[in-house]
């Protein structure tokens, strides 16, 4: 965060206060009288309360009976903090469903309600925003609350927002079979060994894990942190980061009619107590999902704690798969390096199958597993593909090795699996000299894409390809808005981690209302497209836990990264 932004700090600091599930001691609610003042915005009843002198955020929404957090998304100008004078908003109950959808022989006709957008219907319906586009030119406009949309004819994905409320249809249960339609296939979820329980609910517990460090973020000047002079912790600020882009996505849900309770837990992966402390919370065993920690080292604790209590945890940075074993209820959101090879040696097999692939060994035993990787996976597919085993790939020691290996007649597809950066770094640079006389494209690993004495020019040239877990098109509708959205609410330019705060917040928040805690019966079917992290989970062996298998391989291209596949 090389700006801090003054909103972020100010409810970075009143968030935990609260100490995540209670509030710090705030202006009695006896001293807070209900509003005689209220208004119907958008088919919702609202309380219309002003904030008099020497109220709080807390108070009022504990007055009023209500979540803080449901508060500002309610009001997102509250944020920054609140005034005597300043109106707010509160819901009378919880909002009722009136969407209605009407079938005809070639589409289903959607009538937009206040909140949604087009990227809430697109994912609601599983269509692509630019069909919808093409099939409703009024768009062009704009979306617009009351109008009609017509919707190409797949099965909607089941959304208690749409034609009715949930009491209306039996809850999809474990014994429930379930089946994911798309423009031209029908998948089939498999049974696992594990069947997983929960119905629906009106309202769900979440529980974030986040390394705020608010005991050493709070000793730090205000004053300071604006002007630049200090900055928060790395892990404060990923912390921040992500908090901030998961409420988003909770906001966005909520205009979806999804109800939650928000538990956020400081965490300190150092403390082995303040751990300890935490998993003996009373409300803990009552969460209907749990998201975090961050971090391999504190994760394991509580994703036991969420095995014994049948509750779905999510880990959104760990790689290592060590997490997922023999506990059925983790859903790990990046895919481990070992995989990335493996789909990106896939990705060289089905794009150069007929070229000149040569694998680089760097003698590094510790690099072994990811040469294994990389060959194994991709002779295996040029077997699949027909190729006779003597078309398997090359294998060569070092730079050295690259000489008699290399084609003058075929593009030469060199795969360098290595994290060494030394290593990488003078590769590079005298591979670039090769290319003057020889076809060249370069594979990597993710990491390279952070080393910053890597020349571009050489990248460029060598149309470097690497995989990744997180890869942003800043020229998408979706990212651009959520940009804006971001930006308006948070005075400050969203970075990786609140990407993956919004993607990994609202792909889980949407299956949890879709099917309760049992959404994990159908998570191999349920594959979305986020704004930065893509969602295909797969389950292996079945007594474990949920690995997503996206992996995205990027290439330089005009001095810049860009999607291959």
């Amino acid at each position: 965060m090389k700006s801090v932004r003054l909103s972020s700090f100010v409810f970075f600091c009143t968030l935990m206060l609260c100490g995540g599930a209670s509030f710090a001691q705030e202006k009695e609610s006896s001293d807070i009288h209900k509003t005689r003042s209220s208004a119907t915005i958008g088919g919702v009843k609202y309380y219309l309360h002003t904030v008099e002198k020497g109220q709080t955020l807390f108070a009022i929404a504990k007055f009023y009976g209500i979540d803080v957090n449901d508060l500002v998304i309610e009001n997102p100008d509250a944020i920054d903090g609140i005034k005597p004078g300043q109106i707010l908003k509160i819901p009378f109950e919880k909002k009722k469903v009136s969407a209605v959808t009407v079938d005809t022989s070639n589409y289903t006709v959607h009538k937009v309600e206040q909140g949604q957008t087009l990227y809430s219907i697109s994912r609601q319906y599983g269509v692509d925003s630019d069909k919808l586009k093409l099939l409703n030119p009024e768009l062009k406009d704009g979306l617009k609350a009351g109008q009609m949309l017509k919707i190409p004819n797949n099965k909607p994905k089941e959304n208690p927002a749409v034609v009715k409320t949930v009491t209306d249809k039996p809850p999809v249960t474990a014994a429930t079979p379930v089946v994911k339609e798309e423009a031209a296939d029908r998948i089939t979820v498999p049974s696992p060994s594990t069947i997983y329980k929960g119905e629906k609910k009106d309202e769900y517990n979440i529980a974030f894990f986040l390394p705020f460090h608010a005991a050493e973020a709070g000793t730090i000047e205000t004053e300071k942190l604006v002007k630049g002079d200090v900055q928060f912790s790395t892990k404060t600020t990923v912390a921040l980061q992500f908090y901030e882009g998961a409420l988003l996505a909770i906001d966005s849900l909520k205009k979806q009619h999804f109800n939650a309770k928000v538990f956020v837990y400081d965490i300190d992966d150092s403390d082995s107590l303040n751990i300890l402390n935490i998993l003996k919370k009373p409300e803990l065993p009552e969460m209907d999902l749990m998201i975090g920690p961050l971090y391999g080292s504190s994760f394991i604790p509580f994703s036991k704690f969420a095995k014994e209590h049948e509750i779905p945890i999510v880990s959104p940075f760990t790689q290592v798969n060590k997490i997922l074993f023999n506990n059925p209820y983790v859903c790990k959101v990046s895919p481990s390096t070992t995989l990335q090879i493996e789909q990106m040696a896939g990705f060289v097999v089905d794009t150069f199958d007929t070229q000149n692939i040569i694998l680089v060994n760097t003698g590094n035993a510790k690099e072994l597993a990811f040469y294994s990787a990389f060959k194994t996976a991709a002779n295996k597919s040029l077997l699949a593909k027909g190729h006779a085993p003597a078309d398997s790939v090359k294998e060569v020691l070092g730079l050295g090795g690259i000489q008699n290996a290399i084609s003058s007649t075929k593009r030469n597809i060199v795969v360098l699996p290595s994290n060494n950066q030394s290593y990488v770094t003078e590769f590079i640079s005298k591979l670039n000299v090769m290319k003057e006389k020889y076809d060249i494209v370069l594979f990597g690993l993710q990491n390279w894409n952070s080393y910053d004495n890597l020349d571009l020019e050489y990248l460029n040239n060598l149309s470097l390809h690497t995989p990744a877990n997180n890869f942003v098109d800043y020229d998408n509708g979706f990212a651009k808005q959520f940009i804006k959205t971001y930006r308006d609410r948070y005075k400050a330019e969203p970075e990786n981690y609140s990407y993956q705060g919004f993607d990994v917040t609202y792909y889980f928040l949407d299956a949890l209302q879709k099917n309760g805690k049992a959404f994990l019966n159908t998570l191999p079917a349920n594959k979305q497209n986020g704004i930065e992290t893509n969602f295909n989970f797969a389950q292996f062996p079945s007594d474990s836990g949920f690995e997503n298998r996206y992996v995205y391989i990027l290439k330089y291209k005009d001095y810049k990264l860009v999607k291959a596949n």
